[in-house]
């Protein structure tokens, strides 16, 4: 069997910055797409106060 060398690198360090740029460009890409089609947030029917998370139709106005 052949023996690895450590000493010879795999990919190089131009190689690796054009592979984070690349990576980077398409997570924005993706990351654009997805905010643009993202639907509205629905309100939430819980309430977190302390850890402690309670319904929020206790803490909700009541008109008289």
């Amino acid at each position: 069997m052949k023996e690895t060398d450590l000493k010879t690198s795999v990919m190089g360090r131009r190689d690796f910055l054009q592979a984070c740029a690349l990576l980077s460009l398409g997570g924005l890409v993706f990351d654009v797409s997805e905010a643009v089609a993202r639907p509205s947030p629905v309100k939430s029917e819980f309430v977190v106060i302390n850890g402690w998370v309670l319904p929020a139709h206790h803490f909700r106005q009541t008109q008289a």
